[in-house]
């Protein structure tokens, strides 16, 4: 079985960077790159993580170490850290579509500037999009109403075609309620 290797969070390095790890400095070494391990590396197992930091005996010692409360905290809050590089939010988004506009525009690729700058204005509310629907289901419309209807609809005069259908049945009923008398 084949491991994939996984890009780490954070850059990968033997020893923690101090940054990022013993917060309250009640951490040892080991549990330092136990932690580390653990979280820039989702895949691999806890016991994995226990044999790497150095622990002799690793799937007992995993157990143990994260039991620890100071472990415990330590780890949540670089998972924390991690989860938040790749978390969405409006500003990021926003950041995100300039950036891509910017880089298209200068590799010459217009098409994909133009599709960064669209989403950037419907972020910023400049374009909606709208769509309305002004007939139910087209299984419950008779076939010369669905014809009708197509009609108008390649013609493009839906407001105007049906004003005239409304005066035009209006017209048909006074006639038929003349004729009965």
């Amino acid at each position: 079985m084949i491991k994939e290797e996984y890009q780490p969070v954070f850059n990968h390095e033997e020893e923690v960077p101090v940054e990022y790890a013993n917060l309250d400095r009640k951490l040892t070494r080991r549990q330092r790159n136990f932690i580390w391990l653990a979280v820039n590396n989702p895949r691999m197992t806890y016991v994995e993580c226990a044999a790497k930091a150095g622990y002799k005996d690793p799937r007992q010692q995993a157990s143990k170490v994260l039991k620890l409360p100071a472990v415990r905290k330590e780890y949540n809050y670089l998972m924390n850290e991690a989860k938040k590089k790749y978390e969405l939010n409006y500003d990021r988004a926003v950041q995100d579509l300039y950036e891509i506009r910017d880089k298209a525009m200068e590799a010459g690729s217009f098409n994909a500037a133009i599709a960064a700058q669209n989403s950037l204005l419907k972020v910023g509310g400049l374009v909606v999009d709208r769509k309305e629907v002004l007939f139910g289901k087209i299984d419950q419309m008779e076939r010369e109403e669905l014809e009708l209807r197509l009609q108008q609809l390649l013609t493009g005069t839906v407001g105007a075609e049906l004003a005239l259908e409304s005066e035009t049945k209006d017209i048909t009923e006074v006639s038929t309620v003349e004729k009965a008398d």
